[in-house]
């Protein structure tokens, strides 16, 4: 079993413990999740509760008050808690999640060896896809002694199948016999005489004109080769069946010296391909037993990749923790830009509504109920009407106007609507008709901010467009160039 494992049990058990300890908290009243959802809020609030007493971060304050705005609750506590805990329960439910997903993968990667228990690998039959196995060869001790790629190949083809693959292995042979030299006009490691090539049904039989500085398998005998080299003729005898090819090679062997490590993987390599050989009509292959006296233990390397899995979820749910912020605080901007986009037409209507003799008392009225109409005809929501309704309910109640006017200002949050309630609340004593003239003056400062404020994006957006169009340029400029170039 991997060491991993155990990795991925803390996060389950330490959600089993929070949720004992937090399985007696209420959630807010507004929360109306069941099932397994309920259980990671209240965990989440539990979590909250406790982290709450030691953050007073100024981030926390803005985000108190974006919450406010937008939600137009009177029960911000509430609002704020339930905002926090469902941020975290994103965070715990990825990460849970994360470490079941990695723990079932770590278990799948530990139960997908090919190997069987008598020690052999099942051979495809004629007809079935070759496939490669990661092996890792270990003494009784644990103690690695190398890993080795195995290719299990199909078996069994037709004479005229032989035939036609023998072509395409000779020009193969070359590359897989070199192993790790760049020629055979310098040979300075062992050669790979292979005795089958993957993919192919061949068995290959090896002549050497020289066995003093090369074994039949490729390896070479260090201590017999000369210090200038010598030239060494390969004899490839290609066989299946009753069919023969021969394909020659000359390699200049030159000396070289191998460390007992790398003597244990090569013979160790050789033993694995003898046995490939030997097997190679057989349904299965024996790997080998013992190495100079030692026993073998055989294991598939197998990729696992769990730790990324949950390392990618726990990544993820972080992410989504600092997104849920972000997201809020777009939406604050979006509502600041649709304050300021309604602001010059909202003014104009005050003006006009003024101007045919209403008090502002009623023109928010007004205001509110053809907002209300338009919504229960199925029209978007806009936050300044919005705004708008809540005025009418205070003003409906019997607040004083002046405070009323103020509170709108302060709740829209931009300068414009501050700037409006000033002049709302401080004239109401004076006419309609003084601050009919304000307002008319507000009006065309507000289409005059506006034209602004297109311009700007106007310029933005054609700064946006500068690199694309630089692109564009240049890809013209090569399409011309490049042909005139070629032409002389």
């Amino acid at each position: 079993m991997s060491k991993l494992f155990f990795l991925y049990l803390i996060m389950p058990l330490f959600m089993v413990i929070l949720f004992f300890l937090s399985k007696d908290l209420e959630l807010p009243s507004k929360i109306e999740d069941t099932g397994i959802s309920r259980a990671f809020l209240k965990i989440s609030l539990y979590i909250y509760q406790h982290v709450k007493k030691s953050d007073k971060s100024f981030s926390r304050e803005k985000i108190r008050s974006y919450l406010g705005t937008l939600e137009r609750r009177k029960d911000l506590e509430s609002i704020e808690t339930e905002y926090f805990i469902r941020k975290i329960s994103i965070v715990l439910l990825m990460a849970t999640a994360g470490s079941f997903l990695s723990l079932m993968l770590c278990i799948s990667s530990g139960n997908e060896s090919r190997i069987a228990e008598d020690g052999t690998l099942k051979r495809g039959a004629f007809g079935d896809d070759d496939y490669r196995v990661e092996l890792v060869a270990s003494d009784e001790a644990g103690n690695e002694l190398g890993q080795y790629t195995l290719e299990v190949e199909t078996r069994d083809f037709t004479d005229e199948e032989a035939a036609e693959l023998f072509e395409s292995a000779s020009s193969e042979l070359e590359a897989i016999v070199l192993k790790d030299n760049g020629s055979f006009d310098e040979v300075r490691s062992d050669l790979d005489l292979v005795e089958t090539i993957p993919g192919y049904p061949f068995n290959i039989r090896w002549r050497l004109d020289n066995y003093e500085v090369m074994h039949f398998d490729g390896r070479l005998i260090e201590d017999m080769i000369p210090d200038e080299g010598v030239v060494v003729e390969l004899v490839a005898n290609y066989s299946y069946r009753d069919l023969r090819w021969q394909q020659v090679f000359y390699a200049n062997v030159m000396p070289r010296v191998l460390n007992p490590a790398q003597r244990a993987f090569v013979e160790i390599e050789r033993m694995l391909k003898d046995s490939n050989e030997d097997s190679a009509k057989e349904d299965e292959i024996l790997l080998p037993e013992t190495y100079e006296g030692r026993q073998i233990i055989w294991s598939e390397k197998v990729t696992d990749n769990s730790i990324l899995l949950l390392l990618l979820t726990l990544i993820g749910g972080a992410a989504s923790y600092v997104m849920k912020d972000k997201e809020l605080k777009k939406t604050m901007e979006e509502r600041e830009q649709e304050l300021l986009a309604d602001y010059p037409q909202f003014v104009s209507k005050l003006v006009l509504y003024m101007g045919a003799g209403m008090t502002v008392r009623n023109v928010f009225n007004k205001l509110s109920g053809t907002y209300q109409k338009k919504r229960e005809s199925g029209a978007s929501k806009r936050y300044l009407y919005e705004e708008i309704l809540r005025v009418n309910r205070e003003l409906m109640t019997g607040a004083s106007e002046s405070e009323v006017y103020e509170r709108f200002g302060s709740r829209c949050g931009v300068k414009q609507y501050t700037r409006l309630s000033t002049l709302l609340s401080q004239n109401l004593r004076k006419g309609n008709s003084e601050l009919l003239t304000l307002l008319t003056e507000e009006t065309q400062k507000a289409f005059e901010e506006r034209m602004d404020k297109v311009r700007k994006t106007g310029e933005e957006a054609g700064t946006k467009l500068l690199l694309p169009m630089i692109i564009m340029l240049v890809i013209v400029m090569a399409m011309i160039m490049i042909p005139a170039y070629m032409a002389f």
